[in-house]
């Protein structure tokens, strides 16, 4: 056997050895970007559909609309995954639902369900001739949260993983003329 026939030899062993290990790392580069592109796209929408809620305080499509702007911004989001979506009314000093700690549940809200192509309403506890939007007064605070699942591509590091988001804003003031309060 000669030298050359060694290092050919030599060569098949490090390739055995090193491309598990390669594919390994890039099937886990891909399996993450997956999901911080996921992630990514549920921050934005809920970020979409808070703006869209707050600048239609008082008006009685508030959350649906604010439900189809995250349908639109979320165009990354695998939208079957959706567990929960709320638009909700949010505790004056964090973002939790008002009269919660925690997005456990909430009852002054709009929850919504994915039907396959729009958002529907499922729970209605929130009407938005309730909202104080006036500008002289301290003006409510809108929320959306968002719960989606993201299933795993491999399943070699996680099989899935909950990604949950929510971004709250205080509602954008109307005149008094206009109605602002209930």
């Amino acid at each position: 056997m000669t030298s050359r026939d060694r290092e050919r030899g030599a060569a098949a062993v490090e390739a055995v050895l090193v491309t598990p290990l390669f594919v390994l790392l890039v099937l886990g580069i891909i399996e993450f970007a997956l999901f911080f592109q996921n992630n990514l796209s549920a921050s934005d929408a809920v970020k979409a559909g808070v703006r869209m809620a707050s600048a239609e305080a008082r008006n009685a499509n508030f959350a649906q609309d604010a439900a189809d702007r995250v349908a639109t911004a979320g165009g990354a989001m695998h939208k079957n995954n959706i567990e929960q979506l709320w638009v909700y009314k949010a505790n004056p000093a964090d973002e939790f639902p008002l009269g919660f700690s925690s997005f456990d549940n909430c009852t002054v809200c709009v929850k919504f369900q994915w039907t396959g192509s729009q958002f529907s309403p499922t729970y209605t506890g929130w009407s938005s001739t309730s909202q104080h939007a006036c500008a002289a007064a301290t003006l409510d605070r809108v929320g959306v949260y968002l719960q989606l699942r993201h299933d795993a591509l491999t399943s070699m590091v996680f099989t899935t993983v909950t990604i949950r988001e929510a971004n709250v804003l205080g509602f954008e003031p109307i005149p008094a003329s206009n109605g602002c309060g209930p």
